[in-house]
C-alpha cells in the first residue's frame, strides 16, 4: 500500500478515535511524520506569478501523486500554493508526479506532468505557464486616501478577453478576490499603459469601519480573464495611512 496514503488514512482514523477517547491512545505520537520536502513555483518567462493566496478545501492548485516504490492505491494529495506562486509540502521519500489541478490558474491549461524522485528534498519543481494577460511596470501611490496604480497590461494569448481589472483592499496581508473588504473594478481598460485610482474617502461608512479594524491597510490589483476562474495579481502592498 502507498506509504503516503497509509500515513494519511491512518492519521485520520486515529485522530477520530482520539477525539472520542481523549488521552486513551498514543497512536498518533508513535507515527512517523513525513520530513522530506517538495517545493517549487509557477513561472512565466522566468518571472514569478502572483496568484490567489486564500486557500480553501477546493482551491488546491496542484495534485501530487506517489507512484513508487511498491504497489500503490490510486489518488492524489492536494497541494496549495501561496500568493507569490510558491508551493511546499512535506511527504515521504519515493517516486512522484505533480500536475496542475485541471481548470485552475490564470493561465492556458497545462498538461505538464513533472516526474521526480524524492530523497530528502526536491526544490525547483517549477511549472512554466502561459498567462492570458501579464502586468509589468507596476507602481502605486497612496496619499490623502487616494490610491493610484499605474502599470502596463499585455495580452499574452491573442484569443483572450479581459473581463475586468479590480483593486482589492483589506486589513491583512492576504488580499485577493476571496479575502478582501473593499473591491473596485474597471471594465474598460485596454492592453498598454493604464492608470487607475480609488478614493477611499468615497467608501461607505461600513467599508471604512471594516478597513480600520486592524489599523493596517493593504491593496492588490487583479486581472480577470473572461471565462477563467482565477485572476492574475500584482504583489500585495501595504498602504501607509
Amino acid at each position: 500500500m502507498n506509504r503516503l496514503f497509509q500515513y494519511i488514512s491512518g492519521f485520520i482514523i486515529t485522530a477520530g478515535i482520539a477525539m472520542g477517547f481523549a488521552g486513551c491512545s498514543k497512536e498518533i505520537d508513535n507515527r512517523e511524520y513525513p520530513s522530506s520536502v517538495v517545493s517549487g513555483r509557477f513561472l512565466y518567462n522566468g518571472q514569478p506569478i502572483q496568484i490567489l493566496g486564500t486557500a480553501t478545501e477546493d482551491d488546491n492548485m496542484l495534485q501530487l501523486t506517489q507512484t513508487g516504490p511498491g504497489t500503490w492505491n490510486p489518488g492524489f494529495i492536494k497541494m496549495f500554493a501561496r500568493e507569490d506562486g510558491t508551493f511546499t509540502i512535506n511527504t515521504f521519500d519515493g517516486d512522484y508526479y505533480l500536475r496542475i489541478t485541471p481548470g485552475r490558474g490564470p493561465w492556458v491549461a497545462s498538461t505538464d506532468t513533472l516526474r521526480f524522485n524524492l530523497n530528502g528534498r526536491k526544490d525547483d519543481v517549477n511549472f512554466n505557464v502561459t498567462p492570458y494577460f501579464w502586468v509589468t511596470n507596476y507602481a502605486s501611490t497612496y496619499s490623502d486616501s487616494l490610491f493610484t496604480a499605474s502599470f502596463n497590461l499585455s495580452k499574452v494569448v491573442s484569443t483572450a478577453t479581459m473581463e475586468k481589472v479590480s483593486v482589492y483592499f483589506g486589513s491583512t496581508a492576504i488580499v485577493d478576490n476571496v479575502s478582501r473588504i473593499v473591491e473596485r473594478s474597471f471594465t474598460t481598460l485596454q492592453p498598454g499603459n493604464n492608470t487607475i485610482s480609488v478614493n477611499l474617502k468615497t467608501l461607505s461608512a461600513s467599508e471604512k469601519a471594516n478597513l480600520a479594524k486592524t489599523g493596517l491597510l493593504f491593496a492588490r490589483v487583479g486581472v480577470k480573464t473572461q471565462g477563467v476562474r482565477d485572476l492574475l495579481f500584482t504583489k500585495t502592498i501595504e498602504l501607509k495611512r
